[in-house]
């Protein structure tokens, strides 16, 4: 059951199938800190892309700032 669920919670956040089976099958052999570990690493994977989005975003309010300074100085 636990693996079923895992496989369908990496399925919903994007994570491509032999992720999901990669997880599913630890769980389902009962290797659970192996999971974890696993589950763990891709949590470091869905952070950096946060974090890169984060970036993005920065960058993107700096130049909309920048546009509107432009914009009072005319």
């Amino acid at each position: 059951m636990l693996s079923e669920t895992a496989r369908q919670c990496l399925r919903d956040m994007g994570f491509d199938e032999d992720r999901g089976e990669a997880v599913a099958g630890l769980l389902a052999e009962e290797k659970l800190t192996q999971a974890r570990q696993r589950l763990r690493c891709l949590r470091c994977e869905l952070m950096e892309h946060l974090h890169d989005c984060q970036r993005r975003v920065d960058r993107m309010d700096w130049l909309i700032r920048e546009i509107e300074k432009a914009n009072q100085s005319k």
